[in-house]
């Protein structure tokens, strides 16, 4: 678990537990032991903190976090995080200066111990990352961060790391001033750490000084006053009061900044402690920790398939979606051929995937040799005969399902012997399209979501005759190129799409009914969501969900007369042309260069009506609750494996309000009384689609 060496007068504690270093009672009872014993002995003059494993360390022992926030014992998280923040004041105050050797990761508690140290050193690796990402989980930093980085880099960027969770690379890490020096090798990286003790440097962290003041000036000073005011306002902005962990962050770094260094770390234990009572964090850790954990094992897949064996990736279709799936498939390492028709979409995307690998190397996401490798696997071409041999072909063309079986058709001749055929479908059934191709048991959807390079999650479909062999292929390949998949059963809409239009929908009635798009917008993101109903629709395109609404009519041979989308869409689409995002005008204009607005001339189309704020509550919920409705509906349909699957897709996915676990556990987050009363007036006063079976 920890392990010591001795180099010359230095002595060396490694942390090397069995399957990854994590803080926990345990670990930091053996580090504390090895501590104590250099901190004591005569002979020792300095220590180096470092790491056997391929982490540093990753944070705190979410397992122990987890009983922690069950128990709801305050005092209890109290003490239990003490025992940490001692064990790191102890190594700061200790009289022996202390460098952090940091040869991997080092997230939240991780870098937290490397701060309580005097120097830090970290290998240049572009995978590496290190910060304080507790705020992402619904947490905040608990063993020091929220007081030793302000005094560290100063207080208005360590606010930004801090309340934003941000995870840097090492290079970003260095000009952020997180850590002090770079490394280029595993051995470059102690002999860099045992040339900064060979210089017997002072055994004290500058904020332990009497005369010590923030980089911004005095506490009392207006400039620091701006700061918090500054961002009280931004993340009241930003979290619309759903998050604590942020909140109670902010309020640690406010009173304990007022204090000396030690007095300041019993503040921050206070405001954790607090932060752990919230259901708002048993939420987010369950749902973005244990679950995503969970499914990233693919829980789904048949374990007696081999290992899928993947060595060409096809994409067809060089589209806003296609081009970012062949990036990614070639950022993972698969040789990747993008087909289109249209050289001009081959350009695009050529310039699309030059553009991003560019910016990841300028901001140190990606080495320049990493940069070629992915260049080498990219390859771009007119012709069916050059996609010989592929063992996956993604399709990503237009939402009809004429073109997608002719595309199939096509591609048949040149798939490997044990090759599979799959589908970016948002919403076609599955099934269908599988017979179009001719090879069912072959056939799978991988659903990814815009922008594809970005967006973690993929959602696997499986058709009716899909083989266990080609769904263990699919998430083998899901997990080899870093995404987070879903596993659902065939249906048109499958899950996310199904469950995430209600919300475009909504906002879409909202408009019909005479609310403010303004109005709309800003109530959707006061709900929790990232974004307004109606700039989603500009985003995924209105002309896409146009597009899949005549599909579906036409599959079912009925008019869905009562589905906003049929109105609009014809307004925006076959009137207008504002068709979203892609062409610069939908909803919102986006003049280039500049911040996107809403368009003046909605209200021509749309005249508002006077909106009370007694009202607002109501028109809130709608927007959420219509989103739950229906991902019951989904589940009471048998679409989805599991409902856990489903809280984190929703969240992955599109972003279903964070802060309540996901679309599924919002019931329990509000208390299942409380919701299901006000879902049943939600249905009798406004209809049918907020109805929930218990």
């Amino acid at each position: 678990m920890i392990e010591v060496e001795r180099s010359g007068r230095h002595a060396l504690i490694f942390w090397n537990m069995p399957r990854v270093n994590v803080l926990n009672a345990e670990s930091i009872a053996a580090f504390r032991e090895a501590l104590e014993h250099f901190l004591t002995d005569k002979t020792v003059e300095g220590l180096v903190i470092s790491s056997k494993r391929k982490e540093f360390v990753a944070g705190a022992d979410l397992g122990t976090i987890q009983h922690l926030m069950e128990s709801g014992d305050a005092l209890g998280i109290y003490q239990a995080v003490w025992t940490v923040q001692e064990t790191f004041l102890r190594l700061e105050t200790g009289g022996k200066p202390v460098v952090a050797a940091i040869n991997g990761t080092a997230l939240g508690g991780g870098y937290e111990l490397a701060l309580a140290c005097h120097y830090r050193v970290t290998l240049a690796e572009p995978e590496i990352e290190i910060g304080l990402p507790e705020t992402t989980l619904g947490l905040m930093p608990g063993a020091g961060g929220t007081q030793r980085l302000p005094r560290k880099i100063g207080l208005m960027r360590a606010l930004e790391i801090i309340l934003e969770g941000k995870r840097l690379r090492p290079a970003q890490a260095l000009q952020e001033g997180l850590i002090e020096e770079l490394a280029d090798t595993p051995d470059a990286l102690l002999e860099k750490a045992l040339a900064w003790l060979a210089k017997s440097p002072p055994a004290v962290n500058p904020w332990h000084e009497p005369r010590y003041r923030l980089p911004e000036g005095s506490f009392t000073d207006e400039a620091v006053r701006q700061i918090f005011a500054a961002a009280i306002a931004r993340l009241r902005e930003k979290t619309y009061g759903h998050y604590p962990g942020p909140l109670y962050a902010l309020q640690a770094i406010y009173e304990g900044l007022q204090l000396p260094l030690p007095e300041a770390l019993r503040i921050e234990s206070k405001y954790f402690a607090k932060t752990l009572t919230t259901r708002t964090a048993r939420a987010m850790v369950r749902t973005l920790f244990y679950e995503r954990q969970r499914l990233l094992n693919l829980p789904h897949r048949p374990r007696e398939v081999p290992p899928a064996a993947i060595r060409k990736v096809a994409i067809l279709g060089a589209g806003m979606m296609g081009r970012a799936i062949g990036y990614v498939c070639a950022l993972a390492g698969f040789p990747t051929w993008i087909k289109d028709t249209d050289p001009a979409a081959l350009q695009t995307a050529e310039k699309f995937a030059e553009d991003l690998l560019q910016k990841a190397v300028r901001q140190g996401r990606l080495s320049p040799a990493q940069a070629q490798r992915t260049r080498a696997n990219l390859h771009y071409t007119l012709n069916y005969p050059d996609l010989e041999g592929t063992d996956l072909a993604i399709e990503a063309v237009f939402e009809d399902r004429t073109v997608k079986g002719t595309v199939y058709q096509e591609m048949l001749p040149y798939l490997s012997p044990q090759g599979i055929l799959a589908s970016n479908t948002s919403t076609l059934p599955i099934t269908g399209l599988a017979e179009a191709a001719g090879i069912p048991e072959r056939f799978i959807g991988l659903h990814f979501f815009s922008p594809a390079e970005r967006m973690p999650l993929v959602e696997v479909i499986l058709g009716k005759e899909t083989a266990p062999e080609t769904l263990a292929w699919a998430l083998d390949f899901a997990a080899q190129i870093g995404k987070v998949p879903i596993v659902v059963r065939d249906s048109r809409g499958f899950f996310t799409s199904r469950v995430f239009a209600t919300y475009v929908r909504e906002g879409l009635r909202l408009l019909q009914e005479g609310i403010p798009p303004a109005l709309i917008e800003n109530l959707g993101r006061q709900a929790g969501m990232p974004v307004g109903p109606l700039a989603l629709a500009d985003e995924v395109s209105l002309s896409l969900l146009y597009s899949i609404l005549r599909q579906t009519e036409k599959d079912l041979q009925i008019a869905l007369v009562d589905d906003p989308v049929r109105e609009i869409g014809r307004l925006f689409v076959e009137e207008l042309g504002r068709v979203g995002r892609k062409v610069g005008k939908g909803f919102y204009e986006y003049p280039p260069g500049q911040k996107k607005y809403l368009w003046e001339g909605l209200v021509h189309y749309f005249p508002p009506r006077t909106v009370q704020p007694a009202d607002y509550a109501d028109l809130q919920d709608r927007l959420l609750y219509v989103q739950v409705a229906e991902a019951y509906r989904t589940w009471q349909e048998g679409i989805l494996l599991a409902q856990a699957d489903g809280d984190v897709g929703s969240i992955l996915g599109w972003g279903f309000a964070p802060y309540s676990g996901g679309v599924f556990h919002f019931v329990r987050w509000m208390g299942e009384e409380a919701f299901y009363q006000r879902a049943a007036y939600l249905a009798e006063r406004y209809g049918p689609r907020f109805e929930i079976a218990k």
